[in-house]
């Protein structure tokens, strides 16, 4: 079975879609820092993290699955996948790619880890905000949906839009797992889900604007997905 190649000359975003990649980034940001303001130094919900456990509570797994789930967000696990990931877009000679999923979950995991204690927002006198489950896992998903983008080739608008509603699909997901565990409140994923969404789409147009600017100084290399790339021309 032959697997379709991850095209080496594509950027991971769009052209085409990298002002509206970099407004989400900056939405994601300011979400993120209004909620860790709102939130600084305080271990009580508020009513929207009230609402949402109500909810939660009665639609959601207990037990063994939801520990499974929740295994797929661990630290341990997002490590895993990424070096997986990198290492297969490596052997795929995609080395944007295989930098999109080292850095977007390494990003992510050291600004949820170092941020917790400077917010100071608790849950069950643990560090909550915000949450590394979530954003592990949502940082995750992005980059796969990024990775799938570059398979698929959508037009700019839709590869942006598939990648935020993979990245959107996980974060509810996750949001509603570590809220079930009592291990977070729902602010507390949002946090989480922002850093990664920001972490992510962040470290892809920084990769395309260094690689952009290398490939600007080198020759371009040979288009191997083209018939007849490669090959020796005749002499004259």
């Amino acid at each position: 079975m032959v697997h379709p190649p991850i095209p080496t000359s594509r950027p991971l975003i769009p052209r085409g879609a990298r002002g509206r990649a970099l407004a989400v980034v900056a939405v994601a940001l300011a979400v993120f820092t209004v909620l860790a303001a709102r939130y600084t130094g305080g271990s009580d919900p508020r009513w929207f993290d009230d609402h949402a456990r109500d909810v939660i509570a009665d639609v959601t797994p207990r037990g063994r699955l939801l520990r499974m789930l929740l295994e797929l967000g661990s630290p341990a696990a997002v490590v895993a996948i990424a070096v997986v990931v990198a290492l297969l877009c490596l052997w795929r000679r995609h080395p944007r790619a295989a930098a999109l999923a080292l850095l977007g979950p390494g990003i992510t995991g050291l600004v949820t880890t170092f941020t917790k204690p400077l917010i100071g927002r608790t849950l069950r006198g643990e560090y909550a905000y915000p949450s590394g489950h979530t954003g592990g896992a949502t940082s995750t998903a992005l980059v796969l949906a990024v990775l799938a983008v570059l398979v698929l080739r959508p037009d700019p608008r839709r590869a942006l839009a598939i990648v935020l509603a993979v990245g959107a699909a996980a974060a509810a997901l996750f949001a509603v797992l570590v809220v079930a565990a009592n291990w977070h409140y729902a602010t507390d994923a949002i946090g989480g889900a922002c850093v990664a969404l920001a972490a992510v789409l962040g470290s892809a147009l920084a990769i395309d604007a260094v690689a952009d600017r290398w490939a600007g100084r080198t020759p371009d290399p040979p288009d191997l997905l083209r018939p007849g790339a490669g090959r020796a021309r005749p002499a004259s």
